[in-house]
């Protein structure tokens, strides 16, 4: 990745994200980009005479002179090592063409200023979560600033191919932030074939041997991971290990092992980036 690329519109959940991002910027030691994306509106023609709309040149200008002051209200001195960028159009596409070109670390609040208010994630961090090529955190205005740390990672794993890059990008930035890697997994009854009449039977620790096998190569590769396996739906136990054991981020697949392979996100990623407290990083699956 060659750069952390933010996605502000002036809402609290966006200044976080910029917080957050500059913190993950400099862990990581990548370049810092923010951006603030306009549209003309849509209904632009009035009744009482002629709308005069700025050049998109003007409008750049001002989206950027806008972006900048935010961004040192908000960064303060760390504000001038931030690139700040003017998208156009609506913000998930403007960010997902932003974020291949060069390739991004994208990093937006939960909700912007748009939409229902009442909805727990919004339909840009949604569309950029489905589509983007590159790992996108999603993160609430409500964490306090002084909780924007980097010390333990936590990856949820099912065995999938898309949990699998998700743990080897978390133990990436494990190692770059020098932080804590935790390797947490669900195990439900329905994961284990049964023979008929017999009663369920739930092999946590066969699980916990089985991800502990293959952490060889994170331990050739200087990292100690935890492991913490428990009991039921993934989408429960992930967010209470996550909060048992302080994870700063947590970071899933957009698709596990679940039944309906061709859902561009997957039922347990989408419902942390309902309900997760920490902020929580989504790894694409290969387009």
């Amino acid at each position: 990745m060659q750069s952390v690329l933010v996605g502000v519109d002036g809402s609290d959940d966006s200044r976080t994200a910029l917080r957050w991002g500059a913190m993950l910027a400099s862990v990581t030691r990548l370049p810092l980009r923010a951006m603030w994306s306009w549209a003309y509106p849509g209904d632009a023609i009035v009744s009482w005479g002629r709308l005069e709309l700025p050049h998109p040149r003007r409008a750049d200008a001002l989206v950027e002179g806008e972006l900048f002051d935010l961004v040192k209200e908000t960064l303060g001195e760390q504000s001038r090592r931030v690139l700040v960028e003017a998208g156009r159009g609506p913000a998930a596409g403007a960010l997902l063409a932003a974020a291949e070109d060069p390739p991004a670390l994208l990093v937006v609040g939960s909700r912007g200023l748009g939409g229902f208010k009442g909805l727990l994630l919004g339909s840009v961090s949604r569309q950029l979560c489905e589509h983007a090529v590159s790992p996108v955190t999603v993160l609430r205005g409500q964490s306090p600033v002084d909780e924007l740390r980097l010390r333990t990672v936590m990856v949820g794993v099912d065995g999938s191919p898309g949990a699998d890059r998700a743990q080897s990008f978390a133990a990436r930035l494990a190692t770059e932030a020098g932080a804590e890697l935790v390797i947490a997994s669900a195990v439900a009854s329905g994961d284990l074939a049964q023979r008929p009449g017999t009663p369920a039977f739930v092999d946590l620790e066969g699980r916990r041997e089985l991800i502990e096998g293959n952490c060889a190569q994170l331990r050739r590769a200087g990292l100690e991971p935890r492991v913490a396996v428990a009991e039921g739906d993934a989408r429960p136990v992930l967010t209470d290990l996550a909060r048992e054991h302080g994870a700063d981020l947590l970071v899933v697949g957009s698709r596990g092992l679940g039944p309906v392979s061709k859902l561009l996100l997957g039922s347990v990623a989408s419902s942390l980036l309902h309900h997760a407290e920490m902020p929580v990083m989504v790894v694409p699956h290969p387009r």
